[in-house]
């Protein structure tokens, strides 16, 4: 009897330790689980400093001459609808020019120093950007800070920054909490820092807001530059355009006059006011308007 009555009094204490211990273990992994999280979170980078390590690792030279071939699709289908040879030339810092003179299209289109200039068949076009011309903005920023205040403008909002998986790539999103696509973002991979996709939102003519696209592949090594030899556009899910990279030759000599946008304003506005066939022009600017924005 007294053998029992032992064991019945220290039921109860052993109980009462199981229970302490579990309880302690369950509160060390709640403590360790708000850690890990909380290291997890600690190794996302900042949306500025993944824009550092973009510029660094990609390394674009100081001239870069591109030449592609640009292909126009009918939204939907899908299918090539026209398409050209191009001839881009990038001069650091923030001087940009592309030349298509093919099939009989003549269209230039400038940046320097902020200032944007659009010539098509001798015709001055725009002195602003179209949305698919902002691809080339990754490439030819050398500043970080200028690199933001160009994404900002364009609506990224760098407070917030998050990962994500694309086609089973890992990446930093700037601009945006994972899987949210319904604002402004740039997709950058986090091993490679190669920028994959960016998203706009973009007003059409009655107010609409749209969602456009740019992707950028295939990714290939030119002596110690990175450049993507494919770059598409969409508009929605629709393929609207693409660029595929012919050939790319690095630091080429460029007359500065090539980026010259006040000269190419005066020459050109010059020789519409000496042009008898306006109409055709006029015409001819319209259609390809509709191509390209």
């Amino acid at each position: 009897m007294y053998w029992c009555k032992r064991l019945i009094i220290k039921i109860p204490v052993y109980v009462s330790l199981s229970i302490s211990l579990l309880s302690s273990i369950l509160l060390s992994s709640i403590l360790l689980s708000s850690i890990l999280l909380s290291s997890a979170n600690a190794y996302i980078l900042k949306g500025e400093h993944v824009l550092q390590l973009m510029i660094e690792k990609n390394n674009f030279p100081v001239r870069g001459l591109v030449n592609q071939q640009i292909s126009f699709f009918d939204p939907g289908i899908e299918s090539i609808n026209t398409e050209y040879e191009q001839t881009v030339r990038y001069r650091i810092p923030e001087e940009f020019r592309s030349d298509i003179d093919d099939y009989g299209l003549k269209r230039i289109h400038v940046v320097s120093s902020g200032n944007s200039l659009t010539v098509i068949d001798g015709s001055v076009v725009a002195e602003s950007e179209a949305w698919v011309d902002c691809y080339k903005d990754i490439f030819f920023y050398r500043s970080r800070k200028r690199l933001v205040e160009k994404l900002e403008t364009l609506g990224i909002n760098f407070s917030v920054t998050s990962f994500g998986r694309y086609n089973g790539v890992i990446c930093y999103i700037l601009g945006a909490q994972y899987p949210d696509e319904s604002v402004p973002q740039l997709w950058v991979a986090k091993e490679s820092f190669q920028p994959v996709r960016w998203i706009f939102k973009v007003f059409d003519e009655q107010g609409v807001v749209e969602q456009k696209e740019i992707r950028y592949g295939d990714w290939k090594s030119y002596y110690k530059t990175k450049y993507p030899s494919k770059i598409e556009f969409f508009q929605g899910q629709n393929l609207i355009q693409s660029i595929s990279v012919l050939q790319i030759e690095i630091d080429p000599f460029f007359p500065k006059d090539l980026f010259d946008i006040e000269q190419l304003r005066n020459y050109y506005s010059t020789r519409v006011q000496e042009t008898t066939d306006s109409t055709n022009i006029e015409k001819r600017i319209e259609e390809f308007k509709k191509i390209y924005e």
